[in-house]
């Protein structure tokens, strides 16, 4: 089985990601291909670097480009007979086509969660990247919908495009309890399906 968990910052995607590694899940985050290579060309890791170095990836290579990453690492990952995947981190439509073009039977889970929700989330998380006012967040939650793409009118390719594409949504308003029961819940009705 191989799923993609999407959506907003602050929705539960780092939690699930967690949850699906510890049920024997192979989690592979978007940006962690970013970094490697990064670590492959020996650049700094910093969190400017790693935007910057991802949108001149983007700018040189196109848009899609972390999903050739990506696809490059599922297919050794099926070499390697993984039984279960997770995906994490999508953000474009050009990624998401990109990768379902190639893999077949992807199955894209939607996290979603109330915007107050998710800013309390992030702030509550420490992570130095992670806004600390509403202000802040508002500008990550614009800078999340255009897909990290370079201008708004590329807003339609953004990660609000790939949630719509969603086969399943799970409302994340509650607790880690909770969220585990709808993702287990989820993940029981896709093994049916498959």
């Amino acid at each position: 089985m191989i799923v993609c968990v999407v959506g907003l910052p602050g929705s539960g995607k780092s939690t699930a990601a967690d949850m699906l590694g510890k049920d024997g899940f192979v989690v592979i985050e978007m940006g962690d291909l970013i970094r490697e290579k990064m670590r492959e060309l020996g650049e700094a890791m910093t969190h400017e670097n790693v935007r910057e170095f991802s949108r001149m990836q983007r700018e040189k290579y196109g848009n899609d480009v972390v999903a050739r990453y990506m696809v490059a690492k599922l297919r050794k990952l099926k070499l390697a007979k993984a039984k279960d995947i997770a995906i994490m981190g999508i953000r474009s439509t050009y990624e998401l086509d990109y990768i379902q073009k190639r893999v077949k039977g992807i199955t894209i889970i939607a996290l979603s969660a109330g915007m107050l929700e998710r800013f309390h989330r992030l702030k509550e998380r420490h992570k130095p990247e992670d806004p600390q006012t509403l202000k802040e967040f508002r500008w990550l939650e614009q800078r999340e919908k255009q897909g990290f793409l370079a201008q708004k009118s590329e807003e339609r390719h953004g990660v609000l495009h790939v949630i719509q594409r969603a086969d399943y949504v799970i409302l994340n308003n509650k607790d880690i309890t909770d969220l585990k029961k709808n993702l287990e819940m989820t993940l029981e009705h896709i093994r049916k399906e498959e």
